[in-house]
């Protein structure tokens, strides 16, 4: 197992935040930090950011710990386009 690192960037449309590895354990536990100047929202490639399709949101400066299995492909969304590196994940693999 190794610890895991990554900074993404969000964008206006939905699109990859991370692919989960595929030999982490089921259930492996994610923690996602916001460190954009808006809100982000985390989700499935349907996910917007209001409506019904709206995803889980992250506010700005605050982590969020959510529970992926190997394979999974989470996506993420915000009403304006991050600065590089401004979402970082963690994880053990």
């Amino acid at each position: 197992m190794a610890f895991n690192h990554i900074n993404a960037s969000t964008l206006t449309t939905a699109s990859i935040l991370f692919v989960v590895d595929s030999d982490a354990r089921p259930l492996t536990p994610v923690t996602i930090y916001n460190g954009h100047s808006a809100s982000i929202f985390i989700g499935d490639r349907t996910i917007t950011t209001s409506g019904a399709t709206i995803g889980r949101t992250i506010a700005t400066t605050v982590s969020q710990t959510f529970y992926v299995n190997p394979n999974d492909v989470v996506y993420a969304i915000s009403a304006a386009a991050s600065a590089a590196g401004a979402v970082v994940i963690t994880y053990s693999a």
